[in-house]
């Protein structure tokens, strides 16, 4: 075993023990073989002469050359029963724990190695590298600074400096580099940033059980937290599977990684449990002298990991994963902050201004549906919205569900009766399928109904848009296959319809949020409306549904990716549609607001200067080109 006491040299450098290894599931390192590389060599002690610790130390150093790091751990450690004390050996093994990402244990032997040999330093280096890896900045950058007082001329220790003291500015402050970071063009050996957590604590008794608030005011744009996940795989069929292996492997390899697990939400009875402690998500101000807990039974914890993915379990673009702060934020159909993902780190800033003590919420998914459709998803999710939005288009819900069903057996009566018609006269061009008389039978029963409520109100134009949809779809795919040869459609039987809406939402009484959230649950017709007028060459009045669209999702979505998307949408129209003595004024215009909502986005870009100027440029340039191209965001993995 190491031994126990420690020495202190210079620089006040003290170095004090990690906890012990936890016990049970996963207490063997993974077998990780470099390709072509020849069988290992069996570590069972059994196959062990009586050699020196010399020789075992060597067959280590040969199976961790052929990237066998488990076996030339365990080789090691036939040394080290042999000899105790080996520095050498014990800074060899705590390489073996960095290369597995076992920081605790790799902290622990080079401590042990340095107890032996204060002079060894290697193994200052992997302790710093073994600090680093644990989140503990401060203690790594100690520590490096005690090598490079031995070895000043030693280049991976620089960048070690140099990496410890950027992770550490991150993770206490929150000072990201976010061109670097958004554009790839920062790395570093162990991580790509520190997690960060900002002005917020978890607090219960919540309108849902447990929640995020503020702990001060925060300015739109303001960064509230950054996480790493636990865990993270591909949305393919076995994403449960690999999250649950995922949250075993970093229960095993770190025990802090542990204590954040057991923390996380898993079952709804949680959110009345006592909300925990946010040194639990600030690694960066540990010790290493924390009550850290053991590893439960594989069984218990094997239960507990099915249930955390099931709880807590983030989806996004392309990936799904546990991340531990953002696990407790709850969600909202007018969200009041927004998630960016650089990679598979996400980061969550304040989407509007928030008061002290004011709940942070964010949106699980796409909020741009009617409530039903919202709803149904909220439901796989496993809870039921009561999101202010969401009592709006309450109001009145029954009687919206009353009208659709009556609506419904008007559309299929009527779409019984047009194919009877059909097939009796086999006229060319006739509603075949009877979908269009289904469609006008649905929209003028529901036409019939007092429009008393949102939620009958939002029936309707979905209703009368359906009855277009299939006429514009079919001219608008023409118009895209001849490249403008065709007749674009027309935009005015669309435009009638925002009118009407628009008005029907003044007869209600609605504030401008009120409009802002319903306008959002139709926001493909509007969207639908703009790509009409565009096709049919009514610049000027593109422009104008161009602005509402992206003044309705300020509102009801501020800074998400939809958001942002439309702001660029409208930079590329008025470079191109813009004209007359007035031309550069109203670009500008267009690029000054893009530029302020992916400067909130994304925490960079906002300034006067050239560089920041430039940034935004590439930014908006990135945008467009997503937009343009049907991609997914810029920096997302």
């Amino acid at each position: 075993a190491p031994p126990t006491h420690v020495p202190t040299l210079r620089r006040s450098c003290t170095y004090t023990m990690a906890p012990e290894a936890p016990k049970g599931m996963v207490a063997d390192l993974p077998v990780q073989k470099k390709k072509g590389a020849k069988n290992a060599v069996a570590s069972d002690a059994a196959s062990i002469p009586n050699w020196p610790p010399e020789a075992l130390r060597e067959q280590g150093n040969e199976l961790f050359r052929k990237g066998d790091y488990g076996a030339a751990a365990a080789r090691y450690a036939e040394a080290l029963k042999v000899k105790t004390d080996d520095a050498v050996t014990l800074a060899n093994r705590a390489e073996c724990y960095l290369r597995v990402r076992q920081f605790h244990l790799a902290l622990v032997d080079s401590d042990a190695s340095l107890a032996a040999d204060p002079n060894h330093t290697k193994a200052l280096y992997k302790r710093a590298m073994a600090l680093n890896g644990l989140g503990r900045y401060p203690d790594a950058i100690k520590t490096i600074k005690a090598l490079l007082e031995k070895e000043p001329e030693d280049p991976a220790a620089a960048n070690a400096l140099a990496e410890c003291e950027l992770l550490q500015s991150q993770a206490f402050a929150g000072d990201f580099h976010m061109p670097a970071l958004l554009f790839g063009r920062l790395a570093t050996s162990f991580r790509r940033c520190a997690d960060y957590v900002g002005p917020v604590k978890i607090a219960e008794g919540m309108k849902f059980g447990r929640g995020v608030v503020t702990t001060r005011a925060m300015r739109a744009g303001e960064l509230i937290c950054v996480a790493s996940p636990l865990a993270v795989a591909p949305l393919t069929s076995g994403a449960e599977a690999a999250l649950m292996g995922g949250l075993v492997g970093a229960a095993s390899r770190n025990p802090q990684d542990l204590a954040v697990i057991l923390a996380l939400p898993s079952s709804d009875a949680d959110n009345k449990a006592p909300a925990p402690d946010m040194s639990t998500f600030r690694k960066h101000l540990s010790k290493g002298d924390e009550a850290l807990p053991e590893l439960p039974p594989q069984e218990v914890f094997a239960r507990r990991a099915a249930n955390v993915v099931k709880t807590s379990a983030i989806r996004n673009a392309n990936s799904v994963g546990i991340y531990p702060l953002p696990s407790f934020f709850n969600h909202s159909c007018a969200p009041n902050a927004c998630k960016v993902m650089i990679g598979h780190t996400m980061f969550i800033r304040a989407a509007r201004d928030l008061g002290a003590n004011e709940e942070v919420f964010v949106k699980y998914f796409d909020v741009t549906m009617p409530k039903p459709e919202r709803a149904s998803v909220a439901k796989r999710w496993g809870f039921d919205c009561a999101c202010p939005r969401c009592g709006l288009e309450a109001v009145g819900e029954d009687k919206a569900l009353e009208a659709a069903e009556k609506a419904s057996k008007a559309a299929k009566a009527a779409r019984d009766a047009a194919v009877a018609e059909f097939n009796a006269n086999k006229k060319k061009g006739g509603d075949k399928d009877g979908e269009k008389a289904a469609a006008k039978a649905a929209a003028d029963s529901l036409s019939a109904e007092d429009t008393s409520s949102v939620a009958v109100l939002i029936a309707q134009l979905r209703a009368k848009a359906k009855v277009l949809h299939g006429d514009i779809s079919r001219e608008m795919a023409e118009y895209k296959r001849t490249k403008g040869k065709s007749a674009a459609p027309d935009p005015n039987h669309l435009v009638e319809l925002t009118v009407w809406f628009e008005s029907k939402m003044d007869a209600l009484g609605l504030s401008e949020t009120q409009k802002s959230w319903a306008r959002t649950s139709v926001i493909q017709v509007y969207s639908n409306v703009q790509l009409c007028l565009n096709a049919a060459g009514q610049l000027e009045a593109r422009a104008e549904m161009l602005t509402k669209v992206a003044a309705t999702l300020r509102d009801t979505d501020p800074c998400s990716y939809d958001h942002v998307k439309q702001t660029a949408i409208k930079v590329i129209h008025q470079r191109v549609a813009a004209g007359g003595a007035g031309k550069e004024k109203i670009i500008a215009a267009a690029e000054a607001e893009a530029a302020a909502v992916h400067a909130l986005r994304y925490g960079c870009g906002g300034g006067d200067d050239e560089d920041d100027k430039e940034l935004m440029a590439e930014m908006i340039k990135f945008t467009g080109h997503a937009v343009e191209e049907g991609a997914q965001e810029f920096c997302e993995a």
